[in-house]
């Protein structure tokens, strides 16, 4: 029903998993999995930058005589240029690369994102549309033994939600603080909740002696427990881990699936968007108690924005030049080191932003993928650290050989 091409993909994708019984655990076998395809091509990026700042870093201070050498820009750049070439430093060559890598990145983080959004906002929906047909299917047999048709039952609950109508104004009277109520003036959402307290009135009422509606909201309940997306600590997987409830309320839900568009999209009927928010608050009251403290305790939001720090420090560590002795280098680091600094600090904002805004489901793909990014590019400073080490040293008779040549 909600479903776009970057739900289908990434639903399809993560569906290999399927075999592990929880969505969270799936969420972090696919992560792993999908970092260790990328991970060739995020070391060949990690590993043409470090050669680029080396060769940098080493062609700096030819690049300053040739400054104070040739004051006319143009001979200055062709001279440059030469130099380049002569020490085989391609300036394009790594920030192609790095593109390319940035642009892979982006777009399985864009794509996965809206691709989650959208399977959360679809999996809300039909756990809802699940409890809502186990109400009705419980409700109407329990009529039934009593020798109440479904029909029956329809209008006896139409006759007694209008019956309420008095009340159910008073009531929306109150809530919404109306000094005195024209039902002109109401506005959409304030005629919905005039709906939805008639039909909690009504169910109330309808079976106040042999607690019908109690025992099938009780059944709902039940239902959910069997079909719920809980993982670990967190109660709903398709909600932040944070203070929210675990199960929305009406305005939660209906914010949540985006109910409204979907009306607008011809997506549902007005008759199912009808049925949908005047019985929502009766047909789930029972999960909505049993859900209605916080769904998570900030723990992926807190390991989010901790481990994509430490990422960024140890990938920052990966892509800067060696370090010299040289003041020219050193002056030459202190652009970049202040760029870096500021991404050192505004990616972990973001991605607690993410976690705190969307699905936990969402928030364990970052805390994974940031994890497993402190991970390989430790193991790639680790690598190579080692090739530099094995890297053959220029001989030191070269170098007074060249003294010598140059003294000449």
């Amino acid at each position: 029903m909600l479903a776009n091409w970057q739900m289908d993909m990434w639903s399809s994708i993560i569906g290999l998993f399927g075999f592990i019984p929880s969505f969270g655990f799936m969420i972090i076998v696919f992560t792993i999995c999908l970092k260790i395809i990328l991970s060739p091509l995020d070391f060949y990026n990690k590993k043409i930058s470090r050669e680029s700042g080396i060769k940098q870093a080493r062609i700096q201070p030819k690049l300053e005589k040739l400054k104070k050498q040739y004051k006319d820009p143009k001979v200055f750049q062709q001279k440059q240029m030469e130099l380049y070439k002569k020490e085989g430093y391609n300036i394009y060559g790594s920030c192609l690369f790095m593109l390319l890598n940035l642009a892979v990145t982006l777009f399985i983080f864009i794509t996965l994102w809206m691709g989650l959004s959208q399977m959360a906002q679809d999996r809300i929906l039909k756990q809802y549309q699940e409890i809502q047909t186990t109400f009705e299917t419980t409700f109407y047999q329990e009529f039934e033994k009593i020798g109440k048709d479904k029909d029956t039952v329809n209008r006896e609950l139409n006759n007694l939600a209008e019956s309420y109508r008095l009340d159910a104004l008073n009531q929306l009277q109150r809530e919404y603080n109306i000094e005195s109520i024209d039902e002109e003036k109401l506005t959409t959402e304030q005629k919905q909740r005039l709906l939805t307290i008639q039909m909690n009135y009504a169910y109330s009422e309808i079976s106040k002696e042999n607690n019908i509606t109690d025992t099938a909201v009780e059944t709902a309940a039940q239902h959910y427990e069997e079909i719920k997306s809980g993982w670990l600590w967190i109660d709903n997987i398709w909600q932040p881990d944070t203070y929210v409830a675990g199960f929305p309320d009406y305005r939660g839900f209906a914010r949540t699936v985006n109910i409204s568009q979907m009306v607008n999209n011809n997506k549902i009927t007005e008759e199912e968007f009808k049925n949908i928010y005047s019985k929502y608050d009766v047909i789930t009251s029972k999960i909505q108690a049993n859900y209605n403290s916080w769904n998570g305790y900030f723990i992926l939001v807190i390991l989010a924005g901790a481990v994509t720090y430490f990422s960024f420090i140890i990938t920052q560590m990966i892509s800067t030049k060696k370090k010299d002795k040289d003041k020219n280098t050193e002056q030459n680091e202190a652009t970049p080191a202040k760029t870096m600094s500021i991404m050192k600090f505004l990616m972990p904002a973001l991605m607690i932003y993410f976690t705190c805004t969307y699905s936990a489901a969402f928030a364990l793909y970052i805390v994974v993928n940031s994890a497993m990014s402190l991970l390989t590019s430790f193991v790639s400073l680790k690598i190579l650290e080692k090739m530099d080490k094995n890297k053959p040293q220029e001989p030191i008779e070269n170098k007074k050989i060249k003294k010598v040549e140059y003294s000449r």
